[in-house]
C-alpha cells in the first residue's frame, strides 16, 4: 500500500468476525462479517471507505452497514467489510473498523453480476482515496469497459476470462483455490467442478501469449491454485 492519507475516522468499532451466508465469495468479493456488542451505535446505512485492523495489520476496504436487498429480504442490519487485496480465513479474530468516508446509499440489483461490479467500482473508490496504485505492468484493465491491454495492443476476452483475469489483477498478493475462483466467477458452490475453471485459464493464457510471449501473466501453484503474476 503506498500514498495512504493522514486522516482521522469519524467513526469507528470493533468486534468478531463471524460466519455470513457466504454470499460475498459467490460475487467474488468475500466479506468479513463483524458481530458487535447488540447496544452499540452505527453510522447510517451506506456503504464506506474503511481502515482495518486485524492482528497488528493495518488493511484498507470498504464497510458495508444494511440490510441485504439484492440477495435477501432479511430486515436484519450487518456489517460487511470486504477487504483489497486479501483472502485469508479471520472467523473468531476481533477486528476493528475505522469509518472515513461513505461512498453511497444501499441500493438493490437486479442480479449477482451487477452487484460484483459495483462492488469493484467501490474497490477503486476506495483504493484512489488511499492513493493504492497497481503494479507497474504491461497489462492493464478497465473495469467500466471491460478493455484488456498488453502494452497498446487490446486483449479480447470472454466474460468468464474477464472476470477471472480481473480477480487476479486487483489481488496480487492473494493465492486462489479453484473452488475459490469457480465459486467467485460462476456465482454458485463449486461442488468439484474444477475442469471449467482450467479450461478458462488456458484460453486467457492462450489469448495472452501472442502478446506477452516471454511472460505469463497466471502462475499455477502445484497442489493449490492460482496467482498473479506481475512482471
Amino acid at each position: 500500500m503506498n500514498g495512504k492519507k493522514d486522516l482521522r475516522p469519524f467513526y469507528q468499532i470493533d468486534g468478531t468476525v463471524i460466519h455470513g451466508r457466504g454470499i460475498g465469495k459467490l460475487v467474488g468479493m468475500p466479506t468479513a462479517n463483524l458481530q458487535i456488542a447488540p447496544d452499540s451505535r452505527l453510522p447510517e446505512a451506506g456503504v464506506y471507505i474503511s481502515k482495518i485492523e486485524l492482528d497488528a495489520q493495518i488493511l484498507y476496504g470498504i464497510t458495508h452497514i444494511g440490510t441485504r436487498p439484492t440477495v435477501d429480504n432479511d430486515s436484519d442490519i450487518s456489517i460487511e467489510t470486504h477487504i483489497v487485496n486479501f483472502n485469508k480465513d479471520i472467523y473468531g479474530c476481533n477486528m476493528k473498523i475505522l469509518f472515513f468516508s461513505k461512498i453511497r446509499a444501499p441500493q438493490k440489483f437486479d442480479d449477482l453480476s451487477s452487484l460484483l461490479e459495483q462492488i469493484r467500482n467501490d474497490c477503486l473508490v476506495a483504493q484512489n482515496f488511499w492513493g493504492i496504485k497497481p503494479a507497474a505492468s504491461k497489462l492493464t484493465i478497465d473495469i467500466k469497459t471491460h478493455q484488456v491491454k498488453i502494452g497498446d495492443k487490446e486483449v479480447y476476452l470472454s466474460a468468464k476470462e474477464f472476470d477471472i483475469l480481473y480477480l487476479f489483477f486487483s489481488n496480487p498478493d492473494v493465492a486462489f483455490t479453484k473452488e475459490q475462483i469457480y465459486e467467485a466467477v460462476w456465482h454458485e458452490p463449486a461442488n468439484n467442478s474444477y475442469h471449467a475453471v482450467e479450461n478458462t485459464i488456458f484460453q486467457i493464457r492462450k489469448k495472452i501469449k501472442p502478446y506477452s510471449p516471454k511472460h505469463d501473466f497466471i502462475t499455477t501453484i502445484v497442489g493449490f491454485g492460482y496467482k498473479y503474476n506481475v512482471e
